[in-house]
């Protein structure tokens, strides 16, 4: 195996952790001597042990003496800064380790770079992969964090045949998606740290929004309802965390942590929430609905990627789904069964 091929097999793990790293990196390492894999590891919870140090520990007692001779591999920059776990600079230096390859630097203010210059004064190679992809994207919403300052924001929703999103009649029950594709979903809530949704739809379709169909962690639930339509008595306010309202205006009455944000829903009103979910750590959070919150981001350009399902059948009339601006990018496309899932980047 080749260096590239390393580096996707930390990609792979890195890809194994979910909400419960917070606002920290997603990072894989693989540890190689003489082309056999000896380790592997991955960021699992935010303040635990940081990718390096979970691959270390994965090593046999056999293989434990050819650490200071193998290669670690690490799908971003290790870090330098002693926060709620020790640098990993550190630890690598400790095992005596002399080569170090990873892909993309962390643009955190205090690593990018800073780690390459402490390996390199201790003697140990490193070699950087910036352009490597499967990498770059893994750990995308950490880069919007350090560079605009906000979590990283994923769009989602499905869409008929014909591009509504639900029917004209309100009340009518539907599912637009297949069951594989709303489990897929559930895959994707245990990944994103919060959810959020407008106030008509919390009313109108009562959603859990839980991960009930994957195993995984729930995420926070965001509402932002500037017309102050929830009750309280939704299923969102009888889970196990507390929804934070963004609403009209205070809102002494209901069981959630509550922002004055206003009656508009413009981009001053959504750079507000998401000031505030990034004040709270939460840094991958995904925009679920309904049309007008959904369009509103887009209309803001506060969003990243944008995952759209396309049923099979048509509603005829009902609300129109989003509509994405001409410069979006279509990343991937396939088939779910009998729905299509189209990923779009924002740039």
């Amino acid at each position: 195996m080749n260096n590239e091929q390393y580096l996707e097999r930390c990609a792979q793990l890195a890809d194994l952790a979910d909400s419960r790293v917070g606002d920290s990196p997603r990072v894989g390492a693989v540890l190689v001597y003489q082309d056999r894999i000896i380790g592997e590891g991955y960021h699992r919870v935010a303040g635990q042990a940081h990718a390096e140090v979970d691959c270390l520990a994965s090593v046999r007692p056999a293989d434990r003496p050819f650490i200071p001779e193998a290669t670690l591999f690490i799908s971003l920059e290790p870090c330098c800064i002693v926060g709620r776990s020790g640098a990993c600079t550190n630890v690598i230096k400790e095992q005596g380790i002399k080569s170090v390859v990873f892909a993309q630097r962390d643009s955190t203010p205090g690593v990018n770079g800073e780690s390459v210059a402490i390996l390199e004064a201790a003697g140990i190679s490193v070699i950087e992969y910036p352009e490597f992809k499967p990498t770059l994207k893994v750990n995308a919403h950490r880069r919007v964090m350090a560079e605009k300052g906000r979590p990283f924001v994923s769009l989602k929703f499905a869409q008929s045949a014909d591009g509504y999103l639900r029917p004209a009649d309100r009340k009518a029950a539907y599912w637009i998606t297949n069951s594989i594709s709303r489990r897929l979903v559930h895959r994707w809530r245990a990944n994103t740290s919060a959810i959020i949704v407008g106030g008509r739809t919390v009313v109108e379709d009562n959603p859990s929004l839980t991960t009930r169909l994957f195993p995984g962690r729930d995420p926070r639930v965001v509402v932002i309802d500037p017309r102050n339509r929830v009750k309280g008595d939704e299923k969102i306010f009888a889970g196990n965390q507390l929804p934070l309202l963004f609403a009209g205006t205070e809102r002494d009455d209901i069981n959630a942590e509550v922002v004055v944000a206003g009656q508009e829903l413009n981009k001053a009103a959504l750079t507000q929430v998401l000031t505030r979910l990034m004040e709270q750590g939460l840094g991958h959070v995904t925009v679920e609905g309904g049309a007008a919150v959904l369009q509103a981001f887009i209309n803001a350009g506060l969003w990243d990627e944008a995952r759209v399902f396309t049923g099979n059948k048509p509603f005829g009339d009902g609300v129109s789904a989003p509509v994405l601006p001409a410069s979006a990018r279509t990343t991937s496309a396939l088939r779910v069964g009998s729905d299509l899932l189209e990923v779009y980047s924002c740039s």
